[in-house]
């Protein structure tokens, strides 16, 4: 019984341990912030099994689903003042309007108010709509309109050649409206804040199903227009997204067909590309132009999650971002409620969760504390690891081709080297042999994502080498200790081996694949 926990249970004690650190590791980083500034994702009490349509007032955000309206007005501290519940209903794909008592919306091709159980038709015919916090637009085919929420006058704007597919809403009542040419392409026209509409158009963009333009956001200030649109893409099945990035002086509006500039991100954090950015939402953050996205998470246990972002806008078409969010789904409608928070959709697949983060001090000295929801996803997190470092044990099998091959030769043509009892060159050569190999791997290895997965630990400088060396001298010490005598060359070969790779497994394997 000795001899076998000498000969496996020290090694399994070991591997233990080094699980546990791995653990200890992830129940660490669950308690980290995204970035310093921003506080870990805080739910805000909201689910839903049908998205959402929302509306970010003046006051209170509003989410619109399962045949009623839900109301929240968040404090400075994210946490929630008072919910508001409105019993109407909203149809599925058009905005809407409301205060929290009114509500107005398109429904059967009308565009109505109700109010306390009383509906009010607005236009007998209505296309589509669009409302922000103190404004809100609608038309009907190429006949745009203005409508003044409080007293529901409404204003014919100005007539377009074609029929207008959206318009896009500024914070000042500004606005970009979209016009059909095609299937396949549409114009994009500028409105001011006084809905003087400049009657040449100053970009195409893509309205193609399997090309076309997802969202858009801008803003005119200092003379100038810039302008940020998502495109959504198909090409065999897959989608594929992209920021367009268009800027003009305000005077030149018009003036000529701009030609898009494509942004592409890096995530400052593991200085990794960021893939498929959409949702854009151009906005300040504490006095700071800034702009608000989605793109793919780069995170343990982020399963192909689509996580939130913001990054410091400039005129450059390479933008470093941050990672804003912790949730480990597919982001949906971010949105800043104030000038310290912002909200989103959270969708795991079956259910809608509302999410939100802040840079107040409270909020982050709150979010950091130890959860239920943590401690599951630190454990979720390590689980997905170690699945994660059964790919390193399969490569590492490699290693042991050439040792095993010197092996087999000489029992061939030397079998008399293996009669004897004690441990005999030919097994010291094939552990040397074996050793070298995993140094021709670690470069590869120890690559953007062990650095950026890694705990601080197995990353000083050297780390690479000076961490084979160490598992080297503890596989060494273990072979000698638990080595039984009767195993033979062969079995001694082996052990070492096993060993070495269960412990390169289990300490740096976990950093080195990310499958999920």
């Amino acid at each position: 019984m000795k001899e076998k926990f000498k000969s496996f249970g020290i090694p399994l004690v070991l591997i233990i341990l080094f699980i546990g650190a791995l653990f200890l590791h992830q129940l660490l980083q669950v308690k980290e912030q995204p970035q310093p500034d921003w506080s870990r994702s805080i739910p805000l009490n909201y689910t839903s099994e049908e998205r959402p349509v929302i509306f970010n007032g003046d006051k209170a955000l509003f989410l619109a689903s399962n045949g009623k309206i839900t109301g929240f007005t968040f404090g400075g501290s994210l946490d929630s003042t008072s919910e508001t519940t409105l019993d109407t209903s909203v149809t599925r794909g058009h905005p809407f309007w409301t205060d929290g008592t009114k509500v107005i919306q398109i429904k059967d091709d009308k565009l109505i108010s109700s109010e306390n159980n009383e509906v009010m038709t607005i236009a007998e015919e209505a296309t589509g709509t669009s409302a922000a916090m103190n404004f809100v637009y609608f038309w009907n085919k190429e006949n745009l309109f203005s409508l003044n929420p409080t007293d529901l006058s409404t204003k014919e704007v100005f007539s377009f050649s074609n029929e207008i597919l959206d318009v896009y809403i500024g914070n000042s009542g500004s606005a970009v409206v979209q016009v059909k040419i095609d299937d396949g392409h549409s114009h994009l026209y500028y409105m001011d804040d006084t809905l003087q509409v400049v009657k040449n158009p100053f970009a195409i963009v893509n309205t193609a199903t399997n090309h076309h333009i997802n969202g858009l956001t801008f803003t005119a200030e200092n003379n100038q227009l810039t302008l940020l649109y998502n495109e959504e893409m198909r090409a065999q099945g897959t989608l594929s997204y992209k920021i367009f990035k268009l800027q003009t002086p305000m005077d030149e509006i018009g003036s000529s067909i701009l030609k898009p500039t494509k942004i592409d991100f890096m995530n400052e954090m593991s200085g990794s590309k960021l893939q498929s950015p959409r949702t854009a939402q151009l906005l300040s953050i504490n006095g700071e132009k800034s702009i608000l996205f989605t793109s793919e998470g780069h995170r343990v246990g982020d399963d192909n999650a689509i996580s939130l972002y913001v990054a410091p806008f400039s005129d450059s078409n390479q933008l470093t971002a941050a990672p804003v969010s912790t949730t480990k789904h597919f982001t949906y409608s971010p949105l800043q409620l104030t000038n310290k928070n912002i909200a989103w959709l959270d969708y795991d697949g079956d259910t809608y969760e509302l999410f939100g983060a802040s840079q107040d001090a409270q909020v982050i000295a709150d979010s950091i504390e130890w959860s239920k929801r943590s401690v599951k996803e630190a454990v979720n997190n390590s689980v997905l690891m170690i699945f994660s470092s059964l790919i390193t044990i399969m490569v590492s099998f490699y290693w042991v081709l050439p040792s095993l091959f010197l092996l087999i030769l000489l029992y061939i043509f030397k079998p008399n080297i293996f009669e004897k009892e004690e441990i005999n060159w030919v097994e010291y050569a094939s552990i040397i042999m074996f050793l070298v190999m995993p140094i021709t791997f670690i470069t590869k290895a120890m690559g953007d994502y062990f650095y950026f997965a890694a705990p601080e630990y197995l990353m000083f400088s050297g780390s690479e080498y000076i961490v084979l060396l160490v598992i080297s001298a503890i596989s060494s010490l273990l072979w000698k200790v638990g080595r039984d005598p009767d195993w033979g060359t062969f079995g001694g070969v082996f052990y070492f081996m096993g060993i070495y790779i269960l412990l390169y497994a289990t300490l740096i394997g976990p950093y080195i694949f990310n499958l999920f």
